[in-house]
Protein backbone atom coordinates (compact mmCIF):
# COMPACT_ATOMS: atom_id res chain seq x y z
CA UNK A 1 0.00 0.00 0.00
CA UNK A 2 1.28 3.44 -0.88
CA UNK A 3 2.56 5.69 1.84
CA UNK A 4 1.57 9.33 2.05
CA UNK A 5 3.79 12.01 3.45
CA UNK A 6 3.50 15.41 5.02
CA UNK A 7 6.32 17.61 3.74
CA UNK A 8 7.77 20.73 5.31
CA UNK A 9 9.67 23.11 3.03
CA UNK A 10 12.81 24.41 4.79
CA UNK A 11 14.47 26.86 2.45
CA UNK A 12 17.23 25.52 0.21
CA UNK A 13 18.64 26.89 -3.07
CA UNK A 14 15.53 26.80 -5.24
CA UNK A 15 12.85 29.35 -6.00
CA UNK A 16 10.44 27.61 -3.65
CA UNK A 17 13.00 26.49 -1.07
CA UNK A 18 12.23 22.85 -1.66
CA UNK A 19 14.26 20.98 0.90
CA UNK A 20 11.85 18.68 2.67
CA UNK A 21 11.48 16.70 5.82
CA UNK A 22 9.41 13.58 5.44
CA UNK A 23 7.08 12.05 7.98
CA UNK A 24 5.97 8.55 7.00
CA UNK A 25 2.51 7.30 7.79
CA UNK A 26 0.47 4.35 6.67
CA UNK A 27 -2.27 4.92 4.15
CA UNK A 28 -4.42 2.41 5.93
CA UNK A 29 -5.26 4.80 8.72
CA UNK A 30 -3.85 2.60 11.46
CA UNK A 31 -2.21 5.62 13.05
CA UNK A 32 1.35 4.33 12.69
CA UNK A 33 3.75 7.19 12.10
CA UNK A 34 7.50 7.66 11.93
CA UNK A 35 8.42 10.76 13.89
CA UNK A 36 11.46 12.93 13.43
CA UNK A 37 14.24 12.98 16.03
CA UNK A 38 13.17 14.10 19.49
CA UNK A 39 13.12 17.87 19.60
CA UNK A 40 12.12 18.41 15.99
CA UNK A 41 9.09 20.64 15.39
CA UNK A 42 5.84 18.70 15.38
CA UNK A 43 3.94 18.29 12.14
CA UNK A 44 0.24 19.01 12.22
CA UNK A 45 -2.47 20.17 9.88
CA UNK A 46 -1.26 23.76 9.96
CA UNK A 47 2.18 22.70 8.74
CA UNK A 48 0.65 20.64 5.98
CA UNK A 49 -1.58 23.47 4.81
CA UNK A 50 1.37 25.85 4.73
CA UNK A 51 2.91 23.85 1.90
CA UNK A 52 -0.13 24.44 -0.28
CA UNK A 53 -0.80 28.07 0.63
CA UNK A 54 -1.20 31.03 -1.70
CA UNK A 55 2.53 31.65 -2.11
CA UNK A 56 3.16 28.11 -3.37
CA UNK A 57 0.14 28.28 -5.68
CA UNK A 58 1.30 31.62 -7.01
CA UNK A 59 4.81 30.26 -7.58
CA UNK A 60 3.38 27.29 -9.49
CA UNK A 61 1.25 29.58 -11.66
CA UNK A 62 4.18 31.86 -12.45
CA UNK A 63 6.51 28.98 -13.24
CA UNK A 64 3.93 27.26 -15.45
CA UNK A 65 3.66 30.48 -17.45
CA UNK A 66 7.44 30.72 -17.72
CA UNK A 67 7.73 27.09 -18.83
CA UNK A 68 5.14 27.65 -21.57
CA UNK A 69 7.42 30.35 -22.94
CA UNK A 70 10.59 28.30 -22.43
CA UNK A 71 9.50 24.63 -22.51
CA UNK A 72 13.04 23.31 -22.94
CA UNK A 73 14.63 25.21 -20.06
CA UNK A 74 15.83 22.61 -17.53
CA UNK A 75 16.29 25.15 -14.73
CA UNK A 76 12.71 26.37 -15.03
CA UNK A 77 11.35 22.83 -15.22
CA UNK A 78 13.33 21.88 -12.13
CA UNK A 79 11.93 24.85 -10.22
CA UNK A 80 8.42 23.98 -11.39
CA UNK A 81 8.88 20.42 -10.17
CA UNK A 82 10.12 21.73 -6.83
CA UNK A 83 7.06 23.97 -6.52
CA UNK A 84 4.70 21.11 -7.36
CA UNK A 85 6.48 18.89 -4.84
CA UNK A 86 6.28 21.51 -2.12
CA UNK A 87 2.56 21.83 -2.91
CA UNK A 88 2.21 18.03 -2.54
CA UNK A 89 1.34 17.64 -6.23
CA UNK A 90 3.63 14.65 -6.68
CA UNK A 91 2.38 13.46 -10.06
CA UNK A 92 2.92 16.89 -11.60
CA UNK A 93 6.30 17.15 -9.89
CA UNK A 94 7.31 13.83 -11.40
CA UNK A 95 6.34 14.97 -14.87
CA UNK A 96 8.45 18.11 -14.51
CA UNK A 97 11.49 16.19 -13.25
CA UNK A 98 11.15 13.59 -16.03
CA UNK A 99 11.07 16.46 -18.54
CA UNK A 100 14.40 17.67 -17.14
CA UNK A 101 15.84 14.16 -17.44
CA UNK A 102 14.72 13.92 -21.07
CA UNK A 103 16.47 17.20 -21.81
CA UNK A 104 19.55 16.46 -19.68
CA UNK A 105 19.88 12.69 -19.18
CA UNK A 106 21.50 11.84 -15.87
CA UNK A 107 20.92 15.30 -14.35
CA UNK A 108 21.74 14.77 -10.68
CA UNK A 109 19.35 17.37 -9.25
CA UNK A 110 16.39 16.02 -11.22
CA UNK A 111 17.30 12.44 -10.31
CA UNK A 112 17.47 13.28 -6.61
CA UNK A 113 14.12 15.04 -6.70
CA UNK A 114 12.55 12.26 -8.77
CA UNK A 115 13.72 9.86 -6.08
CA UNK A 116 11.79 11.87 -3.51
CA UNK A 117 8.68 11.69 -5.69
CA UNK A 118 9.04 7.89 -5.72
CA UNK A 119 9.55 7.93 -1.96
CA UNK A 120 6.45 10.08 -1.47
CA UNK A 121 4.55 7.58 -3.61
CA UNK A 122 5.64 4.68 -1.42
CA UNK A 123 8.47 3.30 -3.57
CA UNK A 124 11.31 3.89 -1.12
CA UNK A 125 13.53 1.07 -2.50
CA UNK A 126 13.49 2.74 -5.92
CA UNK A 127 14.26 6.08 -4.29
CA UNK A 128 17.19 4.62 -2.35
CA UNK A 129 18.58 2.97 -5.48
CA UNK A 130 18.41 6.24 -7.44
CA UNK A 131 20.01 8.25 -4.64
CA UNK A 132 22.79 5.71 -4.22
CA UNK A 133 23.41 5.87 -7.96
CA UNK A 134 23.82 9.65 -7.80
CA UNK A 135 26.16 9.32 -4.82
CA UNK A 136 28.21 6.64 -6.59
CA UNK A 137 28.67 8.96 -9.57
CA UNK A 138 29.14 12.11 -7.49
CA UNK A 139 30.10 11.35 -3.87
CA UNK A 140 30.19 15.08 -3.07
CA UNK A 141 26.50 15.57 -3.88
CA UNK A 142 25.33 16.98 -0.55
CA UNK A 143 21.67 17.01 -1.53
CA UNK A 144 21.70 13.32 -2.44
CA UNK A 145 23.17 12.39 0.95
CA UNK A 146 20.64 14.59 2.74
CA UNK A 147 17.62 13.11 0.97
CA UNK A 148 18.93 9.57 1.33
CA UNK A 149 19.05 10.21 5.07
CA UNK A 150 15.41 11.31 4.96
CA UNK A 151 14.36 8.12 3.19
CA UNK A 152 16.32 5.96 5.63
CA UNK A 153 14.87 7.83 8.59
CA UNK A 154 11.31 7.38 7.32
CA UNK A 155 12.02 3.64 7.28
CA UNK A 156 13.18 3.78 10.91
CA UNK A 157 16.76 3.13 9.83
CA UNK A 158 18.24 5.80 12.07
CA UNK A 159 21.75 4.34 11.88
CA UNK A 160 22.06 4.84 8.12
CA UNK A 161 20.16 8.13 8.29
CA UNK A 162 22.68 9.45 10.78
CA UNK A 163 25.59 8.36 8.56
CA UNK A 164 24.14 10.20 5.55
CA UNK A 165 23.28 13.34 7.53
CA UNK A 166 26.80 13.32 8.96
CA UNK A 167 28.29 13.14 5.46
CA UNK A 168 25.99 15.91 4.24
CA UNK A 169 27.00 18.11 7.17
CA UNK A 170 30.71 17.51 6.56
CA UNK A 171 30.51 18.24 2.83
CA UNK A 172 29.57 21.86 3.51
CA UNK A 173 28.82 22.87 7.07
CA UNK A 174 27.94 26.42 6.02
CA UNK A 175 25.11 25.59 3.60
CA UNK A 176 21.47 25.33 4.65
CA UNK A 177 21.55 21.57 4.02
CA UNK A 178 24.77 21.26 6.01
CA UNK A 179 23.38 23.13 8.99
CA UNK A 180 20.10 21.23 8.88
CA UNK A 181 21.94 17.91 8.61
CA UNK A 182 24.12 18.76 11.60
CA UNK A 183 21.00 19.66 13.58
CA UNK A 184 19.45 16.28 12.83
CA UNK A 185 22.63 14.47 13.85
CA UNK A 186 22.71 16.45 17.09
CA UNK A 187 19.06 15.65 17.74
CA UNK A 188 19.66 11.94 17.14
CA UNK A 189 22.60 12.05 19.55
CA UNK A 190 20.60 13.96 22.14
CA UNK A 191 22.94 16.95 21.95
CA UNK A 192 20.27 19.45 20.99
CA UNK A 193 17.13 20.09 23.00
CA UNK A 194 15.65 22.70 20.68
CA UNK A 195 14.93 22.23 16.97
CA UNK A 196 16.77 24.10 14.23
CA UNK A 197 15.13 27.33 13.17
CA UNK A 198 12.36 26.95 10.62
CA UNK A 199 13.93 29.78 8.65
CA UNK A 200 17.40 28.23 8.61
CA UNK A 201 19.15 28.99 5.37
CA UNK A 202 16.59 31.37 3.97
Amino acid sequence: MKKHYVLIGIGVATLVAATVVVIGSSAGGDGATQSLPSGHPSVDGSAASATSGPSVKQTITELKTAVKTHPRNPALLLKLGDAFFLGQKYREAGRAFRSVLRLVPGNAAATVRMAMVWHAGGDSPRAIAALRQVIAATPQDQEAHYYLAIVYFSQKDTEHAKVEWTIAARLDSTSAIGRRSKSFVDLLEGKQSTPPSAGDGE
